[in-house]
């Protein structure tokens, strides 16, 4: 499932989310007013929280996708007759007589 991935993301995702809300817990315990107001804020934290660590966790290919070139190899000029090439010659640079 992990496939050798590092747990630093997930730590700092954490670790992150556990800091701020203890920064708001001690902004709610030093103004008890915004007891009310500050409680979504709870909820918004962990629900980051939880897709960062989804999105660290879903499902990887077991194959690396991004060994061959997913281009189109229909669209590409290959050779010498290539537009870019400098090889090619270039018909607007012909002399007319």
């Amino acid at each position: 499932m992990i496939h050798g991935r590092r747990p630093h993301h997930l730590l700092l995702v954490w670790g992150g989310s556990l800091l701020l809300i203890l920064l708001i817990h001690w902004f709610e315990i030093s103004a008890p007013a915004f007891h009310f107001l500050l409680m979504p804020f709870y909820w918004i934290i962990f629900g980051v929280a939880l897709v960062l660590t989804w999105r660290w966790l879903r499902s990887r290919s077991h194959h690396d996708r991004r060994s061959g070139d997913r281009r189109r190899t229909d669209r590409r000029h290959r050779g010498t007759d290539a537009p870019g090439s400098s090889d090619a010659e270039d018909p607007t640079s012909s002399e007319r007589p």
